[in-house]
């Protein structure tokens, strides 16, 4: 192929020389490491100068027409390879402008020069100067060994540095930095995308249609990705895409949360349960790179794991295994020498992340969160050494801190950079307006204006006021606030956590749960009532791990609480004026449940992959049928309608889509709103049967990388 560039015998812009006839590009005189295509990218701009050279045409010129190879891809590295040589920047460009989709333009002066045309000095010049700089040189050396012999080293400050700045209608769901460090591929809700890091310059990752994807890690090779995929409704699977384009292709089934062993040779994934939360799973299994050869290496009945993280000789993996017994939680790091199947664990705290990485040089670093919050966590990472002896052999160093959860940490390849995803995410009260036949929403609106979190369980008899619970004020309280009005009325404060304010079936009194800050899996809670005005709470009763309490309206009575036994529920019948339960209790698995407006059944959705099966159970017999709502697998959320005829059903899955249904009793959906961008947790509809007070979780969550930690 022939190669043409400028004719003169050299080019000079700036500090910068180019002299194409010897290959070469020099910088005050100093020749800079630069060949191939990035030089010949170079050559064709200079032949134009101030002219917009499209794409096209530089393919046309640094490939033959037959040529097979990524002509995008590599253009894109030729120019990037290109900035880096000339210190330039694709948002503040001085040499190279890029023009979106069309191609590039040289916009630097540009003017011929030789190498005769720099000054010369003489020989008598010259070396008097190389005596003196040898000197000063000689003495520099000596006054920086002097300062590093009087004062000991110091260490340099942690650097941060935002890398993405999604709004919170596109807010980053996972994230990786390249082995090299060099790039880092991030998804949202619209697509998987590929950034350089040090100029900002981001291409879209090419993906077949309807791919939606997590990013969990590179391959050794810089150009796969690890992703997990929602394959179909209800399940998720690890796949290897490539950063070029081209078919994706599956590795395993039911599995999430992959890392990569240093050498490349396996993967350290687990098990999900989608119904909880992809970001964690019960087992832990490890397989080749390639998806053969699957072990499961550990496995928890009771508790949950997050993505494993790798030793640097990838002999033992480690992740937190976190655990719940009603309002306790118990979290710790685990180390799994995962060829022999034997854990061990290095050591517990409550506030621990689901996110590890461990360092080429022995560090594991961990995140913190801050345990005074109720749900909304500050975060702060921590290092610690683990040798090959697997014992830590100093105290925890503190790296950084910053507001919002990390949710997801990895490093390059030499462990010099690290990139954490950071999240602001909290739910907030909202007022939908229902159509008349109750298909759809006709308004939407904001209730509560602060950034805490604000969930909504009833409303006040007249539909005028919503209840809700918020850890505005650091701990959960119960609180009202008239839908006309921007401030709420704090009801119930005190020393325990307090939430779950629901309306007594006469709607003279409101009904909460109470439950020590510190309590444990038998610490008694209590289920208090207060004036529907505001007043003192009385007793109602007490019992272990109260989980939820609803009443019917008049003119039934009823009312029925839940408690915790591990994966099961006993939900009881008692009497609000006594507080006397009525015994046995009804049974169920772990799930979310509604009791209709007449008292009559309960609207039941288990918490596990549930095929869109909503149970309906007599509060009486405990009888049960079922309901499927077909299309809709992973429902979450499930509240009655006003008038006991449908219910409201929250859905979910992993790529944060959600919605929310109203499903008929035989089990027709109609969606009266769906979000690609908010988490939509539940839906109250008002007495009158005109409003709903919907809790929709949103905020921010975008990408920071660390250096000098």
């Amino acid at each position: 192929m022939e190669k043409s560039g400028p004719s003169k015998p050299g080019i000079c812009f700036g500090p910068f020389e180019a002299d194409f006839r010897a290959g070469e590009l020099r910088k005050h005189g100093a020749k800079l490491k630069i060949v191939g295509q990035p030089l010949e990218v170079l050559a064709v701009l200079l032949e134009r100068p101030g002219e917009v050279v499209t794409r096209e045409e530089l393919r046309t010129k640094l490939w033959p027409a037959d040529a097979f190879v990524d002509f995008d891809h590599g253009l894109n590295a030729a120019v990037n390879k290109l900035r880096e040589a000339l210190s330039d920047s694709a948002e503040k460009p001085e040499y190279v402008e890029t023009l979106p989709r069309r191609g590039y333009r040289f916009i630097a002066p540009v003017d011929g020069c030789s190498a005769q045309s720099a000054p010369r000095r003489s020989k008598s010049f010259f070396l008097p100067h190389q005596v003196v700089i040898a000197f000063l040189s000689a003495t520099v050396i000596a006054v920086l060994s002097w300062a590093l012999w009087r004062y000991p080293w110091r260490r340099t400050e942690v650097t941060e540095r935002k890398l993405t700045a999604n709004s919170s209608e596109s807010s980053v769901n996972s994230a990786a930095i390249s082995p090299d460090g060099r790039y880092l591929a991030y998804g949202d809700n619209t697509g998987i995308f590929l950034k350089l890091i040090r100029t900002g310059e981001t291409h879209a990752v090419p993906l077949p249609p309807n791919f939606a994807a997590r990013v969990d890690d590179w391959f050794s090779d810089g150009s796969h990705l690890l992703v997990s995929r929602r394959e179909q409704p209800g399940s998720i699977g690890l796949w290897s895409i490539s950063v070029f384009g081209g078919s994706p292709r599956q590795l395993a089934d039911d599995a999430s949360g992959g890392s990569l062993s240093p050498d490349g040779t396996h993967i350290a994934f687990h098990r999900v349960h989608l119904t909880y939360d992809v970001l964690l799973g019960r087992e832990v299994w490890v397989m080749r790179s390639d998806g053969a050869d699957q072990v499961k290496v550990a496995a928890h009945q009771f508790s949950r794991v997050g993505t494993p993280a790798w030793s640097p000789d990838g002999k033992r993996i480690a992740y937190v295994r976190t655990s719940w017994a009603y309002n306790a939680r118990a979290s710790s790091i685990e180390v799994n020498d995962w060829q022999n199947a034997r854990a061990e664990t290095l050591f517990s705290d409550p506030r621990l992340g689901p996110e590890l990485r461990w360092l080429p040089d022995d560090r594991l670093i961990y995140a913190l969160g801050n345990q005074q919050a109720s749900s909304r966590q500050d975060s702060s990472l921590w290092m610690v050494s683990l040798p090959p002896s697997g014992k830590i052999s100093e105290p925890p160093k503190h790296i950084t801190r910053g507001y919002g959860s990390i949710t997801q940490l990895t490093a390059s390849a030499d462990g010099k950079v690290l990139i954490i995803l950071r999240e602001n995410w909290s739910p907030s009260v909202y007022i939908g307006t229902q159509a008349g036949d109750g298909t759809r929403l006709l308004a939407h609106r904001r209730l509560t204006l602060e950034e805490s979190v604000s969930i909504p369980y009833s409303w006040t008899p007249d539909s005028k006021a919503v209840l809700f619970n918020s850890d505005r004020n650091g701990t959960p309280e119960i609180f009202k606030q008239a839908i006309d009005q921007p401030l709420a009325e704090s009801l119930m404060t005190g020393a325990d956590k307090l939430s779950q304010p629901r309306v007594t079936p006469d709607g003279s009194e409101i009904l909460y749960i109470s439950t020590p800050k510190s309590a444990g899996p038998e610490t008694p809670s209590s289920i208090f009532a207060i004036p529907i005005a505001g007043g003192t709470p009385r007793l109602i009763l007490n019992d272990v791990a109260i989980l939820n309490v609803q009443c019917a309206r008049l003119p039934s009575t009823l009312c029925m609480y839940s408690i915790s036994k591990g994966d099961t529920w006993k939900t009881f019948r008692f009497d609000v004026r006594s507080g006397k339960r009525v015994d046995p209790p009804q049974i169920d698995s772990d799930c979310n449940w509604s009791l209709s407006p007449d008292g009559s059944q309960r609207a039941i959705i288990v918490c596990r992959p549930n095929e869109g099966k909503i149970q309906l159970r007599s509060a009486s017999t405990g009888e049960t049928r079922d309901v499927v709502v077909k299309g809709w697998h992973e429902l979450m959320g499930i509240e009655w309608s006003a008038d006991g005829r449908s219910l409201l059903v929250t859905w979910q899955n992993h790529a944060s889509d959600s919605a929310l249904l109203s499903v008929t009793l035989d089990g027709k959906a109609s969606v009266l709103f769906h979000s690609s961008n908010s988490e939509i947790w539940n839906a109250i509809p008002s007495p009158d049967g005109r409003l709903l007070a919907i809790a929709e979780a949103g905020g921010t969550k975008n990408v920071w990388q660390l250096e000098n930690f």
